[in-house]
């Protein structure tokens, strides 16, 4: 079995760079995020907490993923708003990373847009795990 060299626009410093860094803010955001919670409620309720700010950590990623990539950074579908649609395809996450809307001002990307997609999961999660907690504590 031929092992295929990887594209010429991938700089592996990048793509390691930039997952490492998503992967830091997703370990340190989950716990941090369940403490705090955690510990503004009852203590009858911290463990209830803790768990609701873990569930809407991972129902947002799996959100992203589906839906909200695309809408966010995809094909323009309103002035504000792209067209929803699954992030999933192989073509799709093993491609040279690009975002429409800054392409012309900005150099091309050099980490394929699986790690785009990962990386940019960790913007929506933390505040979604704040307004889902701060309404519980109420």
């Amino acid at each position: 079995m031929a092992l295929v060299p990887s594209p010429q626009w991938l700089d592996t410093g990048d793509n390691a760079w930039q997952l490492a860094a998503a992967t830091f803010v997703g370990l340190q955001s989950i716990p941090g995020l369940t403490v705090l919670y955690g510990g503004i409620v009852k203590k009858k309720w911290a463990i209830n907490s803790a768990f609701m700010s873990m569930y809407a950590f991972a129902s947002v990623l799996v959100v992203w993923v589906l839906f909200d990539y695309n809408m966010a950074f995809g094909p323009q579908w309103f002035p504000f708003l792209g067209t929803p649609s699954l992030a999933t395809s192989a073509v799709f996450t093993t491609g040279q990373a690009t975002i429409p809307a800054a392409a012309s001002g900005m150099p091309p990307l050099a980490f394929p847009m699986a790690t785009l997609i990962f990386f940019s999961s960790c913007s929506p999660r933390s505040p979604s795990s704040f307004s889902r907690a701060r309404c519980w504590a109420g």
